[in-house]
């Protein structure tokens, strides 16, 4: 470990036992985040100034929730995206995903600056090559075949790049990315994780182009230099399994975090019992701005 890399401290932001909490995502319009429980059924948002959360269950698995610029949300849901309003409570089906596979679901995604959404499938068990790399814009297009975990994905500043975790490939690959076509080409590996047991989940990137990395297994999120693969920075979380991470915040420079509890033993459950928890850290820097969900279809399948 680098003896000047920077080190910042965590701090419970919010104290509960999520058993799978992800998806983190700043809510531009509404000023606060949006997250998921996946194995607990659960989406919920937190205000970030107050950390005042509210919760909704759900009757299947969501990996992950994005804000549209109509006022609604989508779901990345087991089987299929989903349109939900929060003002009624109705949801709607977008367009089905994996029918042929009903032991997948839905994982990690994110919006791009045109308004597309990015997510990822996976196995429910994690069974390795089951899953893929979707982009939905009002028509569904398969991007990556045979991924495993599909995980963090973020774009740079100028959008000439698309950074994506599989997290059971242990790295970091960077495509070049066209927003005018919402196509991905000349895929490199920029980073490899270096600690044994640790896999990267969710990401996000900052201001000044560094890749932030919640990293399962490291009780950390690490943060990267995309330019030459180095780790240059930490933020210590006191729970074992780190999720997913967001920028928000009033001035945008405010590092949601958050973790997971399913899976730990009893002596790891005493070791860090904040796992679970939403946590927060204020690292100086702030993240490049939250995209809304663009292009929507017309909507006749409410449930």
């Amino acid at each position: 470990m680098l003896e000047n890399m920077q080190r910042w401290k965590s701090d419970v932001f919010h104290s509960t036992r999520l058993k799978l909490g992800e998806g983190l995502c700043w809510h531009p319009e509404k000023k606060n985040y949006l997250f998921v429980d996946i194995k607990g059924k659960l989406m919920g948002t937190i205000d970030p100034v107050t950390a005042e959360v509210k919760t909704m269950q759900l009757d299947k698995m969501v990996g992950k929730v994005v804000p549209s610029l109509n006022g609604k949300l989508l779901l990345a849901s087991e089987g299929c995206l989903e349109e939900f309003d929060p003002e009624t409570g109705n949801r709607s089906i977008l367009v089905d995903i994996e029918s042929e596979k009903p032991d997948n679901r839905c994982n990690d995604g994110a919006v791009d600056a045109r308004g597309r959404f990015w997510f990822g499938t996976m196995n429910k068990e994690a069974i390795p090559k089951e899953g893929a790399l979707y982009c939905f814009d009002g028509t569904l297009k398969k991007v990556i075949t045979e991924t495993s975990i599909s995980n963090g994905i973020c774009w740079s500043a100028n959008q000439d790049k698309m950074y994506y975790i599989d997290s059971f490939d242990r790295n970091i690959r960077v495509f070049d990315f066209d927003l005018d076509k919402g196509e991905v080409s000349n895929e490199q590996v920029v980073i490899e994780l270096a600690e044994p047991g640790e896999l990267a989940d969710g990401m996000c990137m900052d201001e000044e182009g560094m890749l932030w990395v919640a990293i399962w297994g490291g009780a950390c999120v690490n943060r990267y230099n995309p330019a030459n693969g180095k780790l240059i920075g930490k933020v210590l979380v006191a729970a074992k399994n780190v999720t997913s991470c967001a920028f928000g915040g009033v001035d945008g420079k405010q590092l949601l975090i958050s973790t997971a509890a399913d899976g730990l033993t009893a002596d790891e459950l005493e070791k860090f019992p904040d796992s679970g928890s939403l946590f927060i850290a204020r690292p100086g820097v702030g993240g490049l701005p939250s995209n809304s969900f663009k292009f929507l279809l017309n909507q006749t399948n409410q449930i």
